[in-house]
């Protein structure tokens, strides 16, 4: 649509409420650049190209000799650094705009006005669509509370809980919370509680999904290493079941600690010690399924995590390790011989109680059977007794 006259003198902020044309949707991904196509009748002279989202100006820039037009607006703050055009391309009629980071609070109708010599022209209405993938799912064991958290994803996504092998239900119980941020990305956090028998027989997976990408973690925490001073210890790492062709795999100590990262792509893999950890860890890219430690000391006592990364998945190992003198083994030992006959004993518990159960049932149903076959026994009896009236003829 054209309009002349004294009306290509108006600024910036007037010219979208003279034009009408077709909509279009354009949809998103927030981490990567977003395009609004706009295209116009350019005379190669000059130009002046405008984006709005209802009133807000978004861009407002002049190419060429624009001497025919007076006035200008500023974007508005929240899009300042993050819009730009095809500079080179404006005067052979491409004006589409080129937004960066955007989040779900930039979704809405934009319009793009272009003005000319002879014209001014509007594509239409816009309506920009943004969604969030899932990036990354983390999650943490503290004693008896298993938190899993994920963040920056839109639409609204589901966090659900499952072990492997799976288990009763009712010992998935968790709160899960899931807000808004200010950006309209959606953060999301659960907690479950679990036994330590129930952590320690068990891979605890976290799933984040929405509607366009999922992701899962894998928790498995290991059975604890015993060393005394100046020993060496071999830390278990989960990988997944399938080969991985590129993956990346980090070693912690409690668990900020960083002490070896292994990166693999193809057939190619480089191993990085951090430098306090190289007297203590053999340099080996066999670090994938366990890490070595020699010469072990007491502040080496602690929490270590093998946390393997694929594009889809990640596969947390946690283990304690314990590094004591001999003569303090027995308590050890006499700690963890009572914590797993405990656990032992309330499975123990557990079954009989169900099979007691299952007893108390059948007994129950075996009564109910002898009593309604002695119902029925009694209604036949009396059937067959001879009528009043058969015994008078007689």
């Amino acid at each position: 649509m054209a309009v002349y006259g004294r009306l290509l003198l108006l600024p910036c902020s007037l010219l979208w409420i003279f034009s009408e044309g077709k909509e279009l949707t354009i949809s998103c991904l927030s981490s990567e650049e977003c395009v609004l196509p706009c295209q116009f009748a350019s005379d190669g002279k000059g130009a002046r190209v405008m984006w709005y989202k209802k009133k807000a100006v978004v861009s407002c820039t002049r190419y060429g000799n624009t001497s025919f037009v007076v006035g200008h607006n500023s974007p508005a703050d929240k899009y300042k650094g993050r819009t730009d055009l095809y500079a080179d391309q404006v005067l052979e009629g491409n004006a589409s705009l080129v937004m960066r980071n955007v989040t779900p609070n930039d979704q809405g109708k934009y319009f793009c006005i272009t003005m000319t010599a002879p014209r001014t022209d509007e594509s239409g209405v816009i309506t920009l669509v943004v969604k969030a993938l899932v990036q990354e799912v983390d999650i943490e064991f503290n004693g008896d509370s298993v938190t899993c958290r994920a963040g920056g994803i839109y639409p609204e996504p589901i966090l659900t809980w499952s072990t492997d092998p799976p288990t009763d239900t009712q010992l998935l119980r968790n709160q899960t919370k899931s807000q808004k941020n200010k950006f309209g990305f959606y953060d999301i956090q659960s907690s479950l509680r679990l036994t330590e028998c129930d952590a320690a027989n068990r891979t605890i997976i976290c799933s984040v999904t929405s509607d366009i990408s999922e992701k899962r973690t894998f928790l498995k925490h290991e059975a604890s290493i015993l060393a005394s001073p100046g020993s060496n210890a071999k830390v278990p790492c989960s990988l997944p079941p399938s080969t991985l062709q590129s993956f990346n795999l980090t070693w912690r100590f409690r668990p900020s600690d960083p002490i070896l990262s292994i990166s693999f792509t193809g057939q190619k893999s480089s191993v990085k010690v951090w430098d306090q950890w190289k007297p203590h860890v053999f340099n080996d890219p066999s670090a994938r399924r366990s890490l070595h430690l020699h010469n072990l000391k007491p502040e080496h006592q602690g929490t270590y995590t093998c946390e393997v990364r694929t594009p889809e998945e990640t596969y947390i190992t946690w283990t304690d390790v314990t590094v004591a003198q001999d003569s303090e083994y027995i308590y050890i030992y006499v700690i963890i011989a009572l914590c797993y006959f405990l656990c032992m004993s309330y499975g123990m518990v557990v079954f009989l109680s169900c099979k007691v159960r299952g007893l108390e049932k059948a007994r129950r149903q075996e009564e109910t059977s002898k009593e309604v076959t002695e119902v029925l026994d009694v209604a036949e009896g009396s059937e067959n007794l001879p009528s009043e009236e058969n015994t008078d003829e007689g």
